[in-house]
């Protein structure tokens, strides 16, 4: 199956789906890029601008916009993207909580690399339609014509085609419910925190940093969800 064109199939049938996925990451890059301004904060310069890429390129992909460049490309950016973070998280002298959105944030870039990966048939034994529709014909025997309906079996092309297709959704599934979760968590913790100390939270820089999170979350569980 081509994991792709189900997914544009799926985003193209359902109009609605596409505005609310872009409504969620549009709002997500709107309060980020007003946190960025309101509080101009002058560290993590390159975490803002991939989290921003991110976003973008989701909104990008929900309405199936290509520009033409080549997945590998994506794939490797966003892989690096996590390991910058992760290495953020290992060697800055922060707080936990900072480092654990440092991890968070690892996570996102592959669940990002992950999704270019799936869409693109890039995954170690997917095969393109074109190949996977490429059948051996049973051997004519005594002059019987043995090409029946029902008989024409794929060699050593399903096995491995449902292999991959099986572990492929089984991650998606994990991304779209570890997704979802977290677009519950966000909420929560911002009015937990917000109720906590009212006066001195809404004046914090990070203040709106689950708003944008929250969106971010939910979005990506939307997109992970076309995958299934």
């Amino acid at each position: 199956t081509n994991i792709k064109a189900a997914m544009f199939h799926v985003l193209s049938d359902n109009v609605a789906l596409r505005w609310i996925v872009s409504a969620l990451l549009g709002a997500g890059i709107a309060t980020y890029i007003y946190v960025l301004v309101r509080h101009a904060p002058r560290t993590n310069t390159v975490g803002h601008v991939l989290h921003l890429t991110m976003l973008a390129a989701m909104i990008l992909m929900a309405w199936h916009i290509d520009l033409d460049v080549p997945p590998m490309g994506p794939i490797i950016f966003f892989l690096f993207a996590g390991i910058w973070f992760v290495h953020v998280a290992c060697t800055a002298s922060s707080t936990a909580p900072d480092r654990l959105h440092n991890y968070y944030s690892a996570a996102m870039m592959a669940a990002m690399a992950w999704m270019y990966a799936v869409m693109n048939d890039g995954l170690p034994g997917n095969h393109s339609p074109d190949s996977a529709s490429r059948i051996t014909r049973p051997t004519n025997i005594s002059g019987m014509d043995m090409n029946m309906p029902g008989m024409e079996m794929p060699r050593n092309e399903m096995p491995q085609t449902l292999s991959a297709s099986s572990w492929a959704t089984s991650v998606n599934w994990i991304a779209t419910l570890g997704f979802a979760i977290m677009a519950l968590y966000w909420p929560l913790r911002y009015f937990a925190e917000r109720r906590r100390s009212p006066i001195t939270y809404a004046s914090a820089p990070s203040s709106l940093a689950p708003v944008y999170q929250a969106c971010g979350a939910a979005g990506t569980a939307l997109m992970f969800g076309n995958l299934l």
